[in-house]
């Protein structure tokens, strides 16, 4: 990889890779020397078969390098790079038609398509075995003949060739004194043709800065593919009829340089169709200028998108030419494409196919709009989907061969993970999931690009998870997959990184928490003790020991993570960790306290921890840690009463936003309604109580306006609060004390154009 940065070697565990063999037989693991495959060998992503063929011999300080006379650059520098990082002094290049080198260690790179060349380096080499056929592929072989040992860097394009060198940047073993070459036969290459990412989110787009790391970081781990189209570039949207001013123009010129060398193409996207007259000619040309302005930088990949507009035509002259077609928002937006398809793209000699996103992208089913645009639209173009949903929990092959019949065109997945311009308090840093391990081009899906977060340097955890699917999805493991990335972006501050990273793991395609799951057991089995005059110390301990993890994790990424970015970016939620271990401690001391009759260092601790809940509450931004809020509102309020209790509601506004998640004890998940102001929840707790106190923990659809009522018989309803002011968060409502078996939230107003949202429904009896 290039400026220097080298991809940390990462273990890939010997449980994983018998995974491989025996449940996907996709990953052929042998060993000629040995009945187990050499657990330090670690390839990232996972490739699609590996063969080791001997124990491996060490990297001489001096080493040949044999060449084509048109072996990539790229792929050249990046093996120069790793051997030096691996301690070689000396390298001897030759190109292959000169007299070869004669060290005892010779690395061959190249495609070596002549029949002439190829022969020679089977000669030489002692490889017998190529994967030729498949567009950026490769073959890295490393093996001995006749006392020389030699490594095959073999691709079956300029891209192969430098997906080899990055692969071979991860195969050299660190040992004392002389880095090690294992010795294998690895025959790999992509499933899918397109895999990248999309900046695509809306909120402050990327800095320059970020973007050049990013695309870096997309060579490095055999993603080709970036699309600028950030929303809040004016340029891009608001502004696409001017030319970008020659200082932003020089950087967007960089962009494409790097791109170029790391083997990613840079698709540079407008979007028009917020004020765009389809049929106007003026306008049609003010495109064409800036693309044409894009292309004289070096751009050859467009993009055109219709998303996140109104649909309906604006401008008299688009409604006199198509207000007589069956659909005519098909018919126009296709019209511009198709113009813009025959009079620019096909026009410029080496001009990528246009990609294009449909104003209906996220849709189940057939519309009359998307028959139009399919039936109109020109068939090489390529078409941009989310699948079912913004934000699709998943998507599977029957959803892709449904999607595909309808548009009849090449589609190109616009993955909406890890991006959280929707959640602007939250960080997704699981790895990706929901994604069926069976999509292929078979299903008409040629790629996808994935929309990071608005924090360029937290997104590249997961996209590393993103990189491993759309290589070898028949593989995909994204347990293992994000363990490899945290090691890989952790380094020695790996263990911490975990730790957060367990902490914003869960996610609107994954509930997932599991720091969360780790601290569940301890915390019942605390509660259990406690409440049965058992022995408290030893689950007291075990408890305060994870929640010193919490307190320590963030002080140890700050000292031994070389990031500086990643660090700025996830700051308040690091200090948000570290008072979540801070209180956790403090409950735990206040409740040892009270068991030891304590009073006075029970008032410590109730203070201490109160204080700390009220800075915890200052912090907007949130952790999956859904078990440790409920903690502590039990040491200081009692046991929730709705927790695990029956709920129902007016309505849901999909099937997995049910009410029950509302009274589930966890943080992450929420009941969410339809929207209409008139909506309500109940719980049942099961029986009478003397209450007082009710908890409500909003999601960022909340409620302006609220009653809180009870009822002894779930029929007739009694006010007890209401709310004129909300201001969303967490409310903690207190009432005179009354007797209930039923509590109701009566929405009277909702604060957003969305219905009420509710993390949690918390209900406390009077103490």
């Amino acid at each position: 990889m290039l400026k220097g940065k080298k991809i940390r070697k990462v273990i890939i565990s010997i449980s994983f890779l018998l995974v491989l063999i025996f449940t996907n037989g996709i990953q052929n693991i042998s060993n000629a020397e040995e009945n187990l495959f050499n657990k330090d060998i670690s390839i990232s992503p996972v490739p699609k078969s590996i063969e080791e063929i001997g124990k491996g011999f060490p990297i001489n300080p001096k080493v040949g390098l044999v060449k084509e006379v048109d072996t990539d650059p790229m792929a050249l520098r990046e093996v120069k790079e790793t051997l030096k990082e691996a301690g070689v002094r000396k390298i001897v290049e030759s190109n292959i038609h000169n007299s070869l080198p004669t060290t005892a260690v010779t690395i061959w790179v190249g495609e070596f398509s002549d029949e002439n060349d190829f022969n020679l380096v089977k000669e030489k080499t002692g490889i017998d075995e190529i994967n030729g056929k498949h567009k950026e592929g490769y073959t890295l072989y490393s093996g001995r003949k006749n006392d020389k040992k030699h490594i095959v860097l073999m691709g079956n394009d300029s891209r192969g060739t430098f997906y080899s060198a990055q692969s071979l940047g991860q195969l050299i073993l660190k040992k004392d004194g002389t880095d090690w070459m294992p010795e294998v036969i690895i025959k790999d290459w992509p499933t899918f043709p397109i895999r990248g990412a999309i900046e695509g989110f809306y909120g402050e787009p990327w800095s320059h800065e970020d973007r050049l790391s990013q695309i870096e970081f997309y060579g490095e781990h055999k993603m080709n593919s970036y699309i600028y189209a950030p929303k809040d570039d004016p340029y891009h949207r608001a502004k696409w009829r001017e030319p970008y001013p020659e200082e932003k123009l020089n950087e967007i010129e960089e962009l494409v340089q790097t791109s170029e060398e790391n083997h990613v193409e840079f698709t540079f996207a407008i979007s028009p169709g917020v004020t765009v007259a389809y049929s106007n000619d003026e306008d049609f040309e003010k495109l064409v200028n800036k693309a044409e302005q894009m292309w004289d930088i070096g751009v050859r990949s467009f993009a055109i998108f219709l998303d996140d507009i109104d649909p309906n035509l604006r401008h008299s002259e688009d409604k006199e030419m198509f207000g007589d077609d069956e659909n005519p928002s098909a018919a126009a937006q296709a019209y511009l494409l198709n113009r813009f398809n025959e009079e620019f793209i096909k026009q410029h000699e080496g001009a990528e196919r246009l990609i294009t996103v449909p104003t209906e992208y996220s849709q189940a089913g057939t519309t009359p709009y998307r028959e139009r645009f399919a039936e109109l639209v020109d068939s090489d173009v390529i078409v941009q989907w989310t699948g079912i949903g913004v934000v699709a929990p998943t998507i599977t092959t029957e959803d892709a061969d449904l999607t595909y019949e309808i548009f009849d065109h090449d589609l190109l997945i616009w993955d909406n993970y890890p991006v959280n311009d929707m959640d602007r308090n939250s960080l997704f840093l699981g790895p990706l999931v929901g994604r069926d391990n069976n999509l292929s081009p078979e299903n008409g899906v040629i790629g996808s690009t994935a929309n990071p977060m608005n924090e360029a340097e937290a997104s590249k955890i997961p996209l590393f998870t993103v990189a491993d699917y759309l290589w070898n999805p028949k593989v995909y493991n994204p347990t293992d997959s994000i363990e490899r990335s945290i090691q890989e972006f952790g380094g020695d501050a790996a263990q911490a990184l975990k730790t957060f990273v367990d902490s914003s793991y869960s996610s609107l395609i994954s509930g997932k928490e599991p720091f969360s799951e780790e601290l569940a057991p301890n915390i019942t089995e605390f509660w259990k003790a406690y409440e049965n005059e058992d022995e408290l110390r030893k689950p007291a301990n075990e408890l305060l020991d994870k929640f010193t993890k919490l307190e320590e994790a963030p002080s140890e990424l700050r000292n031994k993570l070389d990031n500086e970015n990643f660090l700025d970016e996830v700051d308040p939620y690091l200090d948000k960790m570290e008072l979540y271990g801070k209180a956790g401690k403090a409950a735990v001391h206040m409740l040892l306290a009270e068991k030891e009759n304590d009073p006075a260092a029970v008032a410590e601790h109730k203070e201490q921890l109160e204080s700390l809940l009220v800075e915890l509450q200052s912090i907007p931004q949130t952790l999956g840690l859904g078990t440790v809020q409920p903690f502590f509102e039990r040491v200081l309020y009692g046991e929730n009463l709705a927790e695990g209790k029956t709920a129902i509601a007016s309505s849901s506004e999909v099937d997995w936003l049910t009410p029950e998640l509302a009274t589930d004890g966890d943080s992450s998940t929420r009941w969410a309604s339809l929207y209409n102001d008139d909506e309500w929840i109940y719980v049942d707790l099961g029986d009478v109580y003397t209450i007082n106190q009710v908890v409500l923990q909003w999601e960022a659809a909340y409620g302006k306006e609220y009653k809180i009522q009870v009822s002894k018989d779930g029929e007739e309803w009694t006010d007890v609060y209401t709310e004129n002011t909300g201001d969303g968060g967490t409310d903690r409502i207190n009432f005179n004390p009354t007797q209930a078996q039923f509590v109701k939230m009566q929405g009277l107003k909702r604060a957003t154009g969305w219905g009420y949202s509710l993390y949690e429904f918390k209900v406390y009896e009077e103490q």
